[in-house]
């Protein structure tokens, strides 16, 4: 007979799927007698496990003590073990391995560590049997005795007892549930509340459950999360029908409470997993550090569904790291509202588990972060204005001030029940760009112009922004120039930056500059990391007829000014711009497109001043 040991450092759900490494060596070899090393707390998920003979536990705190470690290494030396896998492949477990003398040692291909083991294999990123690398890694170190991954059974179990059942729903009937409608059970916080979907979101979720579908709702949580728990339930509106009392005293106790309820909502981690061994539906909101292709498990099921910040925001991973990420959560966090995840829970609750949405019922989400106005002033754009509201869907309330356009930009507009369409007449952009900060209903704005997209990750940003404690009244924004989708590098638009997000009660337009509008703001502005696209140039006549209408505005400026235009004005100042964007400011480098930029530019300054020269003999002309 053989005897095999499998070390696993660390906490439920880790036990859960190192046990299955058990399972399938026990159905290759029954004579096998398989040992399992584990924290003391996580001894309940393998109780009664038909798969491991003996289990062998200790402190976590202590195993760090160089005299324990060694006392519990002589220990398993003594066991003379045949086989010692070790899925937890850290300093502990490597040096209960050399010094265990096991004759096949197996474990993941490390720099340097590789030589302790007799058999070592490198993790993959990826799978396409359970979609689940946490588990099918693992089950890599069957290799040695299961030639073929499809006959290895990848679920996990936990096996309860018909009494610990009983006794669950014993417990469950003396704190007021009949178990007459279905009961689903509630992980209100992770691990900590680095782990955890915001309380207030949470908060907005418990109260659409009690609103909205006739169920009971059994909060999960540990003794020691009492105080957010009670900061929590400040914000639930039928705090009494919540059954906070049913928790269990240990993970098996809550296991059977689990096994007598109908399904687990919860942040994904310890209890989660539980739920999975116990093949009860669940619904996992992921931390942002975490991802569904590690611990997504048996979601190529219909039962099992979670939420992950990427259905949303994926670009924010290309611009930060998963260490980032981890050092600081909560900002992550912040982007997933309430709005966003609490329709697919109840997807879940309506489509996989049959629980009918209560009729005439709409819910309104009182969660308090800030929200946000997107505002845009149009003149036919009715080729950019569906792109447009694309990119700021994420935003709480859309105010379009259309010039009375003359395409088709209204008729799509209208198309939008939730953007509110004003007209107004143009005078002037300052003037049309401060009406439409007036008609804001919140405090936070956007003001993008049509012809600037909007990516995912400036999105991210804005939001996270505007939830941080140390936030500035506005920021400015960096844009990338595009001709022609051409990026253009050079030609004096390098570093191209305009206010777009700012307070409506901190900031307006100045008044007296009629084009090239700016923001004038209270405390000095912040900067965005990630820039606007600017596709101003879809074509040359269509920018030369933008361009021609500041000319017209800033002759306008220029006038309430009273300058009057001179040899300087006409025919140096055109000149100069020419040569600022073509030489200095390299636009040589944009090859013919720097040309074609550079004398537009120097075009519309000349043009400014022939307006000017209209105005002043206009306003000079005898009165007849």
């Amino acid at each position: 007979m053989k005897k095999a040991l499998i070390i696993q450092n660390k906490f439920i759900g880790d036990v859960l799927v190192s046990a299955i490494i058990a399972k399938n060596l026990k159905k290759f070899s029954p004579d096998t007698e398989i040992h399992f090393f584990c924290y003391d707390k996580a001894i309940g998920i393998l109780k009664n496990n038909p798969y491991v003979d003996k289990i062998i536990s200790f402190d976590d705190t202590e195993l760090k003590k160089l005299p324990v470690l060694w006392k519990y290494a002589k220990g398993i030396r003594n066991e003379k073990y045949d086989i010692l896998i070790d899925p937890y492949a850290k300093l502990q477990s490597r040096i209960i391995t050399v010094i265990s003398k096991a004759k096949q040692r197996i474990s993941f291909n490390k720099p340097f560590f590789k030589y302790f083991y007799t058999d070592v294999y490198t993790e993959k990123k990826d799978f396409q049997i359970i979609r689940c690398t946490s588990i099918e890694n693992r089950c890599l170190l069957l290799s040695p005795f299961i030639k073929d991954f499809k006959q290895i059974d990848f679920q996990t179990e936990i096996f309860l007892t018909d009494k610990e059942i009983e006794d669950a729903e014993k417990l469950m009937r003396d704190s007021g549930i009949t178990f007459s409608k279905p009961i689903i059970v509630l992980g209100v916080l992770g691990s900590s509340m680095d782990k955890s979907w915001p309380l207030s979101y949470m908060a907005d979720l418990v109260n659409v459950l009690l609103e909205n579908y006739d169920v009971d709702v059994l909060f999960n949580y540990v003794p020691n999360q009492q105080k957010e728990v009670d900061i929590l339930l400040e914000n639930v509106i039928h705090r009494d029908k919540i059954i906070t009392t049913v928790l269990g005293n240990n993970v098996r106790e809550f296991a059977a409470i689990l096994k007598n309820s109908d399904a687990l909502i919860a942040n994904e981690g310890g209890a989660i997993n539980v739920a999975k061994a116990l093949l009860k539906p669940t619904y996992s909101i992921f931390s942002p550090h975490k991802f569904r292709r590690d611990w997504g498990c048996y979601e190529n099921l219909f039962i099992h569904q979670s939420f992950h910040l990427t259905d949303i925001f994926p670009e924010v991973y290309t611009q930060y790291s998963v260490k980032e990420i981890l050092k600081e959560p909560k900002p992550f966090y912040t982007l997933m509202y309430p709005e966003k995840v609490i329709p697919k829970v109840e997807n879940f609750i309506q489509k996989t588990l049959k629980i009918p949405v209560k009729t005439g019922i709409s819910t309104k989400l009182n969660h308090n972060h800030p929200k946000i106005t997107a505002l845009c002033i149009t003149y036919n754009e009715e080729n950019n204005v569906e792109r447009f509201f694309k990119d700021i869907s994420f935003v709480d309330e859309i105010i379009v001030v259309d010039s009375f356009s003359t395409d088709k930009t209204k008729e799509i507009i209208k198309k939008y029940p939730n953007v509110r369409l004003l007209e107004r007449e143009f005078d002037n952009f300052t003037n049309q760009k401060n009406f439409a900060i007036e008609q804001a209903t919140y405090d936070w704005i956007v003001f993008f112009d049509l012809d600037e997209h909007v990516s995912g990750s400036l999105k991210a940003e804005i939001i996270m922004t505007i939830n941080s404690p140390d936030v500035k009244d506005a920021y400015w924004v960096r844009r990338n120039f595009f001709f022609q989708d051409k990026p253009i590098r050079y030609s004096g638009w390098k570093n191209d930056k305009v206010i777009r997000l700012f307070r409506k009660t901190k900031s307006r337009y100045k008044k007296h500059k009629f084009v090239h509008e700016e923001i004038e703001c209270d405390t000095q502005p912040g900067f965005l990391k990630n820039r606007l696209d600017h596709y101003s140039f879809n074509s040359v006549g269509s920018y030369q007829k933008k361009l021609n209408q500041y000319a017209h505005l800033k002759a306008k400026e220029l006038f309430a000014k009273e300058v009057k235009s001179n040899f300087f004005h006409h025919y140096i100042k055109p000149l100069y711009r020419f040569f600022h964007h073509y030489i200095i400011q390299y636009g040589f480098m944009d090859g013919k497109e720097g040309l074609i930029i550079s004398k537009m530019y120097a075009q519309y300054v000349s043009n400014r001043y022939k307006y000017l020269d209209k105005l002043w003999e206009e306003k000079e002309k005898p009165q007849p």
